[in-house]
């Protein structure tokens, strides 16, 4: 809702990059989104040990999230430095949000 909310609040403040924003903002709310579901559920149902998947996780995540910047790169025509600061803003404040959500998710065994 915050993502979404903040995209909306700097919509009407900067027109011109409503594209980059959007795409900065729902990049890493879609992986955050696969990510916390799936902890959860290896944590609840499966019980394994969530530092080795959190490890492997992350990897996965720098993998996926190098293979969508590039093709975003490649594929599209867009002012870059608008999508980097919305990526990096939505990036480090949802990643901080998925550890607070594991550390809470270790906190209740």
């Amino acid at each position: 809702m915050i993502c979404f909310g903040s995209w909306g609040l700097l919509s009407p403040v900067f027109p011109s990059m409503i594209k980059e924003i959007f795409l900065g903002m729902i990049i890493p709310w879609i992986i955050f989104l696969f990510s916390v579901l799936i902890t959860q559920y290896i944590h609840i149902k499966l019980s394994l040990n969530l530092t080795k998947y959190i490890s492997i996780a992350m990897i996965m995540k720098m993998i996926l999230y190098g293979i969508i910047i590039v093709a975003i790169f490649s594929f599209m025509s867009f002012n870059p430095i608008p999508f980097i600061i919305s990526f990096t803003g939505y990036y480090l404040m949802l990643h901080l949000t998925e550890a607070y959500i594991v550390r809470s998710l270790i906190d209740n065994n």
